[in-house]
């Protein structure tokens, strides 16, 4: 397993009017020792436990961050966890889905993420998706971002860049 290595990772976000949020995070890695596929194509039993691990371990980061709605923390959660390959055993990707609510207002909004600062070991990108009707206002992030439109926003990380710390997004919804 030590020579798993994480290659890139992406996360979208869609928000709804209903202050519910669905997260949907994938990382690529590279696995020259085909671990993942043994365990996919071979040993049921064994990607099964594999699977709780990666769930329980990513419920378990999710734990140390906080996370508000409008100043309200929620909990994030893993709803569940999915492993493929894109087309060589060498290159598998494992997919969460996380799922928090909130209370979402007419009006300005404001979610909050505070994790540990650390430098991003690989290249990655959030995408988020806020109703119709929304804005997106400010955005506070250690790396860049781009609005598109009035409701969706890009924000990409690059290896070496410094990530974490506090991350605000304040967006209005009509």
């Amino acid at each position: 397993m030590k020579s798993i290595k994480p290659l890139h990772a992406q996360c979208f976000f869609s928000v709804s009017r209903r202050g519910e949020f669905h997260q949907f995070l994938t990382y690529d890695y590279y696995d020259p020792r085909n671990y993942y596929a043994k365990l996919v194509y071979a040993d049921e039993k064994k990607y099964l436990r594999e699977m709780l691990r990666l769930m329980y371990g990513m419920q378990e980061l999710l734990d140390t961050e906080v996370v508000k709605i409008n100043g309200v923390r929620v909990r994030p959660r893993v709803l569940s966890v999915d492993m493929e390959h894109r087309g060589l055993r060498e290159v598998p990707y494992i997919t969460w889905l996380i799922w928090f609510k909130g209370r979402i207002k007419r009006g300005v909004n404001v979610f909050e993420n505070v994790s540990e600062e650390e430098v991003a070991e690989y290249d990655y990108e959030v995408v988020w998706l806020f109703p119709k009707g929304a804005k997106v206002l400010e955005v506070h992030v250690p790396t860049d971002y781009e609005i598109v439109g009035d409701r969706a926003l890009f924000i990409w990380a690059r290896k070496g860049d410094k990530v974490g710390g506090l991350e605000k997004i304040v967006f209005e919804v009509r």
